[in-house]
């Protein structure tokens, strides 16, 4: 941050677990100039904008404008983005067009978000969260751990990382027939492991994996006045209320696997590193939406996405020198998607 020209806002560990970040989006109040919030209407769905510029869609062929690198690994679609964040390392936020450097899809920017990496000594956490739920509705619980030590004494190190959310639902959604139900339930599980070998004077090479499984209701609609100052309806809610009323409750289903392989070599040429990184990412998502947000059959949606992608960077840096610094690479990109959307019209498909 102290020598890089570009306007960069960057947080390490201790700051994260300070700030009692779930998610990214949480970051959104402590950033000048920087939204991350979701889309709204599919869980996980990134809704990132830098400086204004920005991507507000569900529908993964609009390619993002705000690039997001896991572990150096760009994410090819903004689906699977803002889910539960934790045994983070690191995030920095870059603004401004980052072509250079990162290609393209960040026109507004780049969000870089690091895991940890696995330690030479042996280190174990836990973390146990629990809220209450407002007005009659039901509880939000987590549950966090990693470990992390030496396999061969500095050499070889591992880590392993598990998480779990389950959510009672915040909201309420009041029924037609009368009475309310309790909305929002989800239930969110991630697994991380990570091994790193590193032997002393030789570079450092890091391989990492994760797996997560999200299920829950689909979005809390509410119809409300519009803009143009048309209400709704059907059904009238005040927007500063967190009340509405949907006949169609949905559901979301995400799964994702991804993996990680970084090696960095120490060269005497420049004395600068060559790194690799390899990436490969599966990502599943089904979702049901009630887009009219009302309790009549008006329009719902139901959306699918099958994701598989694989990249690779390979590239140099090095000094010259006081004042050359020379950094090189190259980097291939391949992404197959897939994406279903069938629409329900007056309970007509």
């Amino acid at each position: 941050m102290q020598d890089a020209v570009i306007a960069i806002t960057a947080y390490g560990a201790e700051q994260l677990d300070a700030l009692q970040v779930r998610d990214v989006s949480s970051l959104s109040f402590k950033m000048p100039n920087v939204s991350l919030d979701d889309v709204g209407t599919v869980k996980g769905v990134a809704n990132f904008a830098v400086r204004g510029l920005g991507v507000n869609s569900s529908i993964p062929s609009i390619e993002p404008a705000v690039g997001v690198f896991v572990d150096g690994v760009y994410l090819g679609i903004n689906a699977g983005v803002v889910f539960d964040t934790f045994d983070l390392g690191g995030v920095e936020v870059l603004r401004g067009p980052q072509g250079i450097l990162f290609g393209r899809n960040v026109t507004g920017g780049a969000v870089l978000l690091k895991t940890s990496d696995p330690k030479n000594e042996f280190e174990a956490s836990a973390k146990f969260i629990a809220e209450s739920g407002l007005r009659g509705t039901g509880g939000n619980y987590y549950a966090m751990g990693t470990v992390t030590g030496p396999l061969v004494k500095d050499v070889l190190s591992a880590k392993l990382a598990i998480y779990y959310n389950k959510d009672d639902g915040w909201f309420k959604n009041f029924l037609p027939t009368g009475g309310s139900e309790t909305f929002g339930k989800s239930d969110t599980a991630i697994i991380r492991s990570a091994i790193k070998f590193a032997p002393d004077g030789a570079g450092d090479f890091t391989l990492k994996f994760e797996h997560g499984e999200s299920d829950g209701q689909g979005p809390a609609m509410q119809s409300h006045t519009g803009g143009s100052g048309l209400a709704g309806r059907i059904v009238n809610f005040d927007r500063e209320s967190f009340d509405f009323s949907i006949d169609e409750r949905g559901f979301t289903t995400s799964k994702w696997n991804q993996l990680s392989a970084t090696l960095n070599l120490d060269v005497g040429f420049g004395d600068g590193v060559i790194t690799n990184v390899f990436g490969w990412r599966e990502f599943r998502q089904n979702a049901r939406i009630d887009v009219d947000s009302t309790p009549a059959f008006l329009f719902h949606t139901d959306a699918g996405i099958a994701q598989d992608q694989i990249s690779n960077e390979l590239r140099y840096a090095g000094r010259f020198g006081e004042m050359i610094d020379i950094t090189t690479g190259i980097y291939y990109f391949s992404q197959k998607l897939e994406y279903a959307e069938a629409r329900d019209l007056l309970g007509v498909r």
